[in-house]
């Protein structure tokens, strides 16, 4: 097996590779002489992969950022990419490895369904438990167990906890999974690109030159050179900078407990054997009955299913349902007060408030006054009582330091968390409620 070219090498011809102009990567090629990259390219023209393209990225953020209508697989694509990319910066030419690692990569989202965190919190199971199943049996078996009967095993370690995987392979882990892996390095040029916000730039040519591995003792880890710190920092800024402006946007995040108050609303009716006014799709109504759909069948469902029910609910017999779903399809959406997180007493006064409210207007409190909390911390710092810590080690001329020991501004990110808490109600009561929280606040 030869080792594949990169699009802007000048050997070989153009005509041996499969392209994909992509809006952050440029071209994206794939030499289909070269058997690693032809074995990763059947794997991007599978069916479950392929699937990805019916699937956003960024959810409900297009209502937001009317840019940000991307796919799940322009992002896997995005992934693979850049871990091909630190793969020969790294020069690691093993062909098994190589192969292992972009593997992991392109297939690191196959298990998403549609409207990820909606979906998992009717079923309970998070994506990369689906994925770790298709990796494992289904079209993709075949195409891993051709290059290694034992691959799909190899390639399903990367979805399970950090402690299992060998100490000497943990660099090849930190492309895949870390808190500087190819996902990250993807989705935050990617998503900032469409939405537009410029924030979400960082220089990851530099952060790409100054890769090392790091060894200590058995260990091996993906580390960066001390001369890339600021850029380092300028990634992690970026990162922490979308959490607030996108992906925990009050609107984005209201869009979604509105997806999970109705898809709660479905499941309700079907339990009580309430007859829809148009049949649902079978794996979805499966789904929402409460049974725990298999990889086979979970692979068959995609964002359209999601539209094309909120589309029938729109004109179903059941008012709640039927509110709930157009309000969806109009972008006529909850309106969201903020709440401080961390004052239990108040979020109960304010909460048991709307309800009262909702039920004065007619509206059933369950479906109309959602409560939405999220978090993220921008980087977490090094923690020696882990088995594997995934932190972000800086390779310094006196020795390798965890990134917030040589970074002020690092260190200060690893002590913060951002929190929100919003409460989603009805354009109506918004007035009553604020005029409420200023009485109890004064």
């Amino acid at each position: 097996m030869g080792r594949g070219l990169e699009p802007d090498q000048t050997s070989g011809s153009l005509m041996k590779q499969k392209l994909f102009r992509d809006p952050v990567h440029n071209i994206i090629g794939w030499n289909i002489e070269d058997e690693v990259e032809a074995r990763i390219f059947e794997l991007i023209s599978s069916r479950t992969v392929q699937r990805l393209r019916r699937i956003r990225q960024l959810g409900f953020a297009h209502l937001v950022y009317h840019g940000a209508e991307h796919s799940r697989f322009a992002h896997s694509l995005g992934v693979v990419h850049v871990a091909r990319r630190i793969l020969n910066a790294l020069e690691i030419h093993d062909e098994d490895l190589r192969f292992e690692v972009l593997a992991a990569s392109i297939l690191h989202d196959v298990g998403h369904g549609p409207f990820s965190h909606a979906i998992e919190k009717v079923t309970g199971i998070h994506h990369e438990t689906y994925t770790q199943r298709l990796v494992l049996d289904s079209d993709l078996t075949r195409i891993l167990e051709s290059v290694d009967h034992k691959m799909p095993e190899r390639v399903a370690r990367y979805y399970g906890p950090r402690g299992d995987f060998a100490p000497e392979h943990q660099v090849f882990l930190d492309i895949v999974s870390s808190q500087l892996d190819a996902d990250r390095l993807d989705y935050i040029l990617r998503d900032g690109l469409t939405t537009g916000v410029k924030i979400g730039v960082y220089d990851f040519e530099r952060i790409l030159s100054m890769f090392e591995i790091h060894r200590d003792g058995e260990q091996t880890r993906l580390a960066v050179n001390y001369r890339a710190r600021e850029a380092v920092e300028g990634y992690l800024i970026a990162r922490f900078h979308m959490f607030k402006q996108v992906y925990l946007h009050k609107t984005v995040r209201s869009a979604e407990k509105m997806l999970e108050a109705v898809l709660r609303r479905a499941h309700d009716l079907l339990k009580d054997g309430h007859e829809f006014s148009a049949p649902l799709e079978a794996h979805l109504a499966s789904l929402l009955s409460g049974s725990v759909l298999d990889a086979q069948d979970y692979v068959w469902l995609d964002d359209t299913d999601i539209w094309v029910a909120l589309k029938k609910w729109r004109d179903d017999k059941d008012p709640i349902l039927s509110e709930l779903a157009s309000s969806l399809l109009d972008r006529k959406l909850l309106k969201t007060i903020a709440i401080d997180p961390n004052d239990p007493v108040f979020i109960a006064r304010m909460v048991d408030r709307a309800e009262q409210l909702a039920l004065k207007a007619g509206l059933d409190p369950r479906y109309f006054v959602l409560l939405d909390r999220a978090q993220d911390t921008p980087y977490k710092p090094y923690d020696p009582t882990q088995v594997s810590a995934s932190h972000i080690p800086i390779v310094t001329p006196t020795g390798v330091s965890p990134i917030e020991d040589v970074s002020d501004i690092v260190h200060l990110l690893g002590r913060d968390a951002y929190k929100v808490l919003h409460l989603c109600v009805p354009a109506p009561i918004k007035g009553q409620l604020l005029e409420f929280q200023a009485r109890i606040q004064a």
